[in-house]
């Protein structure tokens, strides 16, 4: 039997695109977080306190992004501080780091905060894979700008729905 029909089978069916934050709450708690080293990934860090734009941590939290990413060898296109969650638009370089980046990127954070005892993350890191370099990545890259614009108060989430309306306001459409 080939490798390609093997991948049929209902047990060996491929792993979706997208993992962790609320989807843990319905069924893939125990499928393998799926991540690809020639795309680009979406990640959002969602704490359980808006505490990550406050003036104390503002910069800093930055800083850990932008060092953390580098010492793994991650590459940061994007990156949107919301106050309560993170948005990053990242390119891995292999799997195998992936686990010791977002170790490390959390636990940083989570100590910057000052959150040693108590549950500091609300959920999982949530994942998802981009479906490709033009159309897919521009389209995540505008909704990661879309939230520094909303957290910085120059828009709001009415304003902005769509991808459409976000050229309307750019001028675009």
């Amino acid at each position: 039997m080939s490798r390609r029909q093997q991948q049929t089978f209902e047990g060996l069916k491929k792993p979706g695109r997208s993992f962790g934050g609320a989807l843990l709450k319905n069924s893939h708690a125990k499928t393998r977080r799926p991540l690809d080293s020639k795309l680009p990934i979406h990640l959002v860090l969602r704490a359980g306190r808006s505490v990550l734009r406050g003036p104390r941590v503002f910069g800093q939290v930055r800083q850990i992004v932008d060092r953390t990413a580098a010492r793994h060898g991650v590459r940061l296109y994007e990156f949107a501080n919301v106050g309560n969650h993170l948005h990053l638009l990242i390119k891995i370089r292999h799997r195998l780091g992936w686990a010791a980046f977002i170790r490390e990127l959390t636990g940083r954070l989570a100590q910057l905060a000052g959150r040693r005892g108590e549950k500091f993350w609300k959920q999982r890191p949530f994942t998802e894979i981009v479906g490709g370099w033009r159309r897919a990545f521009k389209s995540v890259q505008a909704y990661i700008v879309m939230n520094v614009w909303e957290a910085e108060g120059f828009i709001s989430r009415k304003d902005t729905k769509t991808l459409k309306d976000l050229r309307a306001i750019w001028g675009d459409g």
